[in-house]
């Protein structure tokens, strides 16, 4: 009869845990929600930019205020080019603004065509001419 009590304890002390959904593709990470966010471009010597990135995240209420969510490279890329930008793939609840940067040369800002970061289907494209944003000016960052 004592183990029933310890595997009843037991129990309860991993529910009260904090939820981590580990998504390993788009169908596991479905019932949360990323919104990658494209913030601005800084401009270098030699024309060569950096762009700024963040997210924001909504999972379920259930999923708890410490919920986490993981996602790979096949469902967290940029394309065209480098699919790994330096970007992030351990997202947290809520909006976080300048999460990361990704370093473009004049050749890939000079070939125009659309650079975009996907994450779980949801996309945002890089626009060279823009410096700032509601959240972030990044012509007064050096």
């Amino acid at each position: 009869m004592s183990h029933f009590y310890i595997v009843s304890i037991t129990l309860t002390i991993l529910a009260a845990l904090p939820v981590c959904v580990q998504a390993e593709s788009a169908e596991e990470a479905s019932s949360c929600v990323v919104e990658p966010i494209f913030h601005c471009v800084q401009h270098l010597d030699g024309g060569k930019a950096i762009a700024h990135f963040g997210y924001n995240l909504q999972c379920p209420g259930d999923a708890g205020p410490e919920s986490k969510l993981f996602v790979d490279i096949d469902d967290n890329l940029f394309s065209p080019g480098r699919k790994a930008r330096g970007q992030t793939n351990l997202f947290l609840p809520g909006k976080h603004v300048d999460e990361f940067e990704a370093d473009y040369t004049l050749e890939e800002i000079n070939a125009g065509s659309g650079i975009h970061w996907t994450v779980l289907g949801k996309s945002v494209t890089v626009d060279f001419s823009k410096t700032k944003d509601g959240l972030l000016d990044c012509s007064a960052l050096k």
